[in-house]
Formats: C-alpha cells, sequence, structure tokens
C-alpha cells in the first residue's frame, strides 16, 4: 500500500510545509517519525508541529482530529491525482477475525525475499 505514496511529491508538500512533521508506517522513507497506527497517533497528539503530514491509512485522520483538533493534518500524497492512497480498501478488508484464522490455519502464507525480510524484521526490532 505506502508504496504507492509519491516519495517526490511528499518532498514538494514538505518544501510548501517547513514546518511540518511526516508521520508515516515503517513504510515511510520521507517521514520525520515512523510508527505503527497507535504510534502515530501519539507522536501527533505530542508533536510541537502545528502542521502535520500524515501518510497511512485514512481512519487514522478521525482520530487523531479528536485528540488534537488544533492541529492542522495534511494527507501524503500519491503518485498522481488518481491514487488516494490512505483511503486503501486492502487495509479495510482486515479485522481481528481474519487475523485469529490466518494465525491459527497459517494461511494465507505470504512469502518476501529475504532482504526484504530482513529489513521488516529491523523496522519492527528498532520500533518495539
Amino acid at each position: 500500500m505506502h508504496e504507492q505514496f509519491s516519495a517526490k511529491r511528499l518532498v514538494q508538500l514538505k518544501v510548501r510545509h517547513p514546518d511540518a512533521e511526516v508521520l508515516a508506517h515503517a513504510e515511510g522513507d520521507e517521514a520525520d517519525f515512523i510508527a505503527f497506527t497507535t504510534g502515530i497517533i501519539q507522536r501527533a497528539v505530542e508533536s510541537p508541529a502545528k502542521t502535520l503530514v500524515i501518510a497511512t491509512e485514512d481512519g487514522v485522520f478521525h482520530q487523531i482530529r479528536q485528540l488534537a483538533p488544533d492541529k492542522e493534518l495534511i494527507q501524503a500524497p500519491g503518485i498522481d491525482e488518481s491514487c488516494a492512497c490512505n483511503q486503501c480498501p486492502y487495509m479495510r478488508l482486515n479485522n481481528l477475525q481474519k487475523l485469529y484464522l490466518c494465525l491459527r490455519d497459517l494461511k494465507p502464507e505470504g512469502t518476501l525475499d529475504e532482504q526484504t525480510r530482513l529489513r521488516a524484521l529491523e523496522l519492527m526490532l528498532e520500533l518495539s
């Protein structure tokens, strides 16, 4: 999902909003702060920045608006105007029951090349 956010357009957005802090999931390369959903929300509330660029699924925006109504929230840009990366239909397919079944049955199986797997583990350990 997050590969669809445009690094080039994000840099351009940062130039237009130099005081903004960019919050993203672990996949975000141009982020000032990288975390999973709870960490992004917590950082948004605690950040001294008044403007935040958020690179994650848009359900997070509602929670941040409730907890930090004084912050200006900007959605990270997609590759082009046709991309609404923050409205990811795949994220909305996940739920606790499906997660439970996946862990119980070990299906569906996802595979990664070794370099990606190791990088993902490194990021998870850094965030824990």
